[in-house]
């Protein structure tokens, strides 16, 4: 009777020992199928159990029904962006025309007939209006860039070369905001893949920011760091807190300042967007009193 006892209870163990490997070998799958599906949210796939149990089906289920509607959200999501892109994309190109005709025209007015504080407003017009058409501008790039259909025309690109020519290209204004200009970039070319216009447009916008609110410090690096160029452009910004350097990229993002010196807040948001099209990363963070834009590609 013992060794009957015995044998039972030694079955009955050795079978819930089974049953727990089967199921711990069960939620391991099932965990790795829930990672992928979450990362591939369009391809409208569902977790199965890999062994029977009737509590995990009855979670499978709740999963998997939450996964639906998250699918749907995310669906609805990317259809309302796609459309209000769209929508900012036809705006942009109605305003364009009659702001460039407007500016033409108060061009040519004969400024000689006015008085000086005639004069003095007509100067504050062109110049609000130029800042509009300049917004104008950025919120149709945007909307192209950040575009699905929008593809980089990607091709071997010198980083280095197209770096130099563009900070050339700047100098004028660096040197006329009295900055202490540091540039250190490699001798020779340095190859990326890359749209070359987009990531000149990508320095442009990094350079105008720079020249807008660096204090009396630039610093340009250009290294290469496992196989990828590494650019830092680093600037003092002692009246930039730690949580505005975090949101500098947001779209639509303007701090009180930046009003102020005629921006439009979504130059980084642009350079940005065009960088992960590129299958690059551009970050900022404030260190110390400096603030440092890091692109990688």
């Amino acid at each position: 009777m013992l060794y009957f006892v015995l044998g039972l209870l030694s079955l009955t163990s050795l079978y819930f020992f089974l049953r727990c490997r089967t199921m711990a070998g069960a939620v391991r799958r099932t965990n790795r199928a829930l990672k992928e599906i979450s990362g591939e949210l369009e391809a409208n796939r569902v977790l199965k159990l890999p062994a029977p149990d009737r509590e995990m089906e009855e979670l499978l289920v709740t999963i998997n029904e939450a996964l639906r509607k998250i699918r749907e959200q995310h669906l609805e999501y990317a259809k309302r962006e796609q459309e209000f892109q769209r929508q900012i994309e036809n705006i942009s190109h109605d305003l364009r025309t009659p702001l460039t005709s407007m500016i033409g025209y108060l061009d040519i007015m004969d400024k000689t007939a006015l008085d000086p504080e005639d004069r003095e407003a007509l100067e504050v017009v062109k110049r609000k209006a130029r800042f509009l058409q300049q917004l104008v501008g950025q919120f149709y790039e945007l909307s192209r860039f950040s575009g699905e259909d929008y593809t980089p025309r990607v091709e071997h690109v010198d980083i280095a070369r197209l770096l130099r020519e563009t900070i050339v290209d700047y100098y004028p204004e660096l040197t006329a905001r009295n900055l202490l200009v540091d540039i250190n970039i490699m001798e020779g070319p340095v190859n990326v893949r890359a749209d070359k216009d987009g990531l000149e447009r990508v320095f442009q916008n990094l350079l105008q920011n720079v020249c807008r609110y660096a204090g009396r410090e630039l610093s340009v690096r250009l290294d290469k760091e496992g196989g990828r160029a590494v650019i830092s452009f680093t600037n003092d910004a002692e009246g930039m807190s730690e949580e505005t350097a975090g949101r500098l990229f947001e779209r639509f993002y303007t701090a009180d300042s930046s009003r102020n010196q005629g921006s439009t807040g979504l130059g980084l948001t642009i350079a940005k967007c065009l960088t992960e099209k590129m299958g690059g990363t551009l970050t900022a963070a404030k260190e110390g009193k400096y603030l440092k834009f890091i692109l990688t590609l």
